[in-house]
């Protein structure tokens, strides 16, 4: 009977008291308002759309809105598309597009090109690995030097009584030296070498790692068929590497329609003008000259000419895959 007390269950009232205390401690039920599923997604993207569209999409609408204005006397004037017309009409401006497409075109196929055959090399079986190795290290080299450095010193070697000259002059007795910077054609051809030089180590590093991917089991099938080397490359290693050199060559189209810093340290767009692309023309005309309004007309018509050639470059070679897809 002592124990009663111990084992009898609260009344009503207490129960209800209880349950207030508990209430209050825990706090009024919760208010917060859960997001659909689906904008969880958004959310993990949203900082880098914000940041796409700060340094992307923000400066292309404030560039469209320059080539649209024209400033006199300290004033902005709205003129329209008066810029664009001017253009179309400008000789200046068709001739460094022309010198652009062969600047491009030529450092685009010598860069994957010399990138491939330095790759297949570089993966082949040496005599000695270490060998190999500090091949593959000399190689990457050009890589290393910056733009600056690299214009500096092949403006230095394609000098007069630079050491290509002194070559050419001295131990193969050639009367008069290259001029390889003051001749139209001549000039050209040397900056494309310089910015085949500077660049190939990239994509020949890229298109090692994809060699190196390829599985040895395929070379293996195609030998017991009969292949020969070139059926080999032909049939096994170009197919394994389209999305790679799809890839690749759409960024190296996309960096040397671009290219600025290179023509600027070797020919400053000359001579007569014959190595002035369309990028050097819009750094030329709207910092140089200081009409900002005309070269950001050239930039967007530009930027409209190159997304057209991406999209119908990625269409071509995009056939004759079994999906249809450039994997890029």
């Amino acid at each position: 009977m002592g124990e009663k007390g111990a084992h009898q269950a609260p009344s009503p009232e207490m129960t209800v008291k209880i349950t207030e205390a508990q209430s209050a401690r825990q706090g009024p039920p919760s208010t917060r308002r859960v997001l659909p599923r689906e904008m969880y997604g958004f959310l993990f993207v949203g900082p880098a759309i914000l940041f796409f569209v700060l340094v992307s999409i923000f400066p292309l609408l404030r560039t469209f809105q320059m080539s649209l204005i024209d400033v006199e006397a300290g004033i902005p004037l709205f003129v329209g598309i008066q810029h664009y017309a001017e253009l179309v009409q400008d000789p200046w401006f068709w001739s460094s597009l022309t010198n652009a497409f062969v600047f491009t075109v030529a450092s685009v196929i010598l860069h994957i090109f010399i990138g491939m055959v330095l790759a297949i090399l570089l993966n082949e079986t040496w005599f000695s690995t270490t060998l190999r190795n500090i091949m593959r290290g000399l190689l990457i080299l050009p890589w290393v030097f910056s733009t600056a450095s690299a214009g500096l010193m092949w403006t230095l070697l394609y000098h007069p009584f630079g050491l290509l000259n002194y070559l050419w002059v001295g131990l193969l007795g050639q009367e008069m030296p290259i001029e390889f910077l003051a001749k139209p054609g001549l000039a050209m051809a040397s900056v494309v070498a310089v910015n085949t030089w500077k660049a190939y180590p990239f994509y020949m590093i890229i298109i090692l790692g994809g060699l190196q991917a390829i599985p040895p089991e395929l070379y293996e099938a195609a030998k017991v068929d009969g292949a020969n080397a070139g059926r080999r490359f032909w049939h096994v290693t170009l197919p394994q590497l389209r999305p790679i050199l799809i890839a690749i060559s759409t960024i190296d189209i996309i960096t040397t329609v671009g290219h600025v810093d290179l023509i600027r340290m070797l020919t400053r767009g000359g001579p007569l003008r014959s190595t002035e692309t369309v990028a050097y023309y819009i750094y030329k005309t709207a910092l140089l000259d200081g009409n900002l309004g005309y070269g950001a007309a050239v930039s967007t018509l530009m930027l409209i000419m190159v997304a057209i050639l991406i999209i119908v470059y990625l269409r071509l070679v995009s056939r004759g895959s079994e999906s249809g897809e450039t994997s890029f």
